[in-house]
């Protein structure tokens, strides 16, 4: 299995094509497959149902440093969370796990195993919060177990979910030790909710968890994504294993500078 065809070539800076966007749909019959196993618990892959997703060009989608995907190297794949009109998150799960699409020199495919919000919240609209946080937890968990995700209370967390978040934190290290020497792909996106184009600042703990999967033996691949007139564009970095500090104050801000960083090198704008 290979990423889906599309025009993979050094980026041009270049504006935007003018009144252009992606055309964000993902077929019918991707749905009603998901929508089936939601139901009854049939597990899937994120990776084939990412390349249905692209298939029929929409949206059109090009992937730069393709180069840099390490072959079997276990990694945490860290990107930005944008939000822009007509876009949603579910693209960014989608275009990273189809550009990893046949990374491994053995030819084994593997999904990415992403952490994932547990539900969305409203804290300033409660009839949203009464009616569709519910919802939302009850769809993610049953999203989570179809696609082996990991479900992570929403930040900040509540109160009562302090421990629930632990538990996930812990979850995820756990699965990076035991799969490491099988190249292990854990999916984060750090910053934890829609930030626009810009990149927002990652709530406290991310640096501090992105360094246990460090430890865990995890290298840090960075991602960009982004639009670029009317096509998504999927930029990856060099791998790279951040400074962890043996001193857990300022570990947090140290690892999340870092990573940050990182990332925003695959957005446009950055030099």
């Amino acid at each position: 299995v290979s990423p889906p065809k599309c025009k993979i070539e050094p980026m041009i800076a270049q504006k935007a094509l003018a009144d252009s966007s992606p055309d964000y749909r993902v077929p019918l019959g991707v749905w009603l497959k998901l929508a089936g196993s939601l139901l009854t618990g049939k597990p899937r892959s994120v990776l084939a149902d990412s390349l249905a997703a692209f298939a029929d060009g929409r949206p059109q989608v090009r992937f730069l440093g393709l180069g840099n995907l390490p072959a079997e190297k276990p990694c945490v794949v860290v990107c930005n969370h944008n939000s822009l009109s007509g876009f949603k998150a579910i693209w960014i799960a989608l275009g990273i796990s189809a550009a990893l699409a046949g990374r491994r020199a053995s030819g084994v495919q593997e999904d990415i195993n992403w952490v994932m919000t547990a539900a969305w919240t409203y804290p300033d609209e409660p009839l949203k919060a009464r009616l569709l946080t519910p919802l939302t937890r009850w769809t993610f968990a049953r999203l989570a177990r179809s696609y082996g995700f990991v479900n992570m209370p929403p930040m900040p967390p509540a109160p009562h979910e302090v421990q629930a978040r632990a538990a996930a934190v812990l979850k995820v290290v756990r699965l990076a030790r035991q799969r490491r020497e099988q190249g292990v792909l854990i999916g984060l996106a750090p910053e934890g909710r829609d930030n626009g184009p810009e990149m927002g600042e990652f709530p406290e703990g991310v640096g501090e968890f992105i360094g246990m999967l460090v430890k865990a033996g995890l290298a840090v691949l960075p991602v960009g994504v982004f639009e670029d007139g009317n096509t998504l564009v999927v930029s990856i970095g060099e791998t790279f294993v951040p400074e962890v500090p043996a001193d857990r104050p300022g570990r947090d801000a140290v690892v999340s500078a870092q990573v940050m960083a990182a990332i925003r090198s695959q957005l446009p704008g950055v030099d």
